[in-house]
């Protein structure tokens, strides 16, 4: 039974974690199987990191996260063209203890209402909304000029 115990598969994050691990082992003359025995991984997973030197994949959460590590906060019209399932990630991302946040402004932003950024991020969310809110005002500040410069015409004829 303690065999089975320590081979469950735990998921791509936990095989991208003790890949490097493997690799250091590789270089210390362990088998495959002593390697897979000591990281608790299955045999087969082992071989294809150390024999054919296949890294493994990350998981779409870790993708996820990543994205928001380099690119900062981001609106909900970016994630959806790189996640089209963002609001699925980002509830297993929360069960999982990822740190994701997601911050709602009101619906007249439309799809730059909902942005997703990372504990931390926090001023940076902040900085990016107010370059949006303060382009939106402005633009209702020009189509409010516009439409009074045409109202004056037509009173002026």
């Amino acid at each position: 039974m303690e065999f089975f115990k320590n081979h469950i598969r735990k998921g791509k994050n936990s095989y991208i974690e003790k890949y490097e691990k493997a690799k250091e082992l590789a270089e210390k003359n362990y088998s495959i199987k002593e390697i897979a025995n000591i990281l608790g991984i299955s045999y087969s997973a082992a071989y294809q990191w150390i024999k054919k030197k296949k890294e493994p994949k990350k998981d779409k959460i870790t993708l996820f996260y990543d994205f928001l590590s380099k690119n900062g906060p981001s609106p909900l019209a970016i994630i959806k063209e790189v996640f089209p399932k963002h609001s699925e990630l980002y509830n297993s991302a929360i069960s999982r203890g990822f740190k994701i946040k997601r911050y709602k402004l009101p619906r007249i932003f439309k799809e730059y209402s909902i942005w997703y950024y990372l504990e931390g991020q926090e001023n940076s969310l902040k900085e990016r909304i107010k370059i949006i809110i303060d382009k939106r005002e402005e633009m209702k500040n020009e189509i409010a000029e516009k439409i009074f410069d045409r109202l004056r015409s037509f009173y002026e004829k």
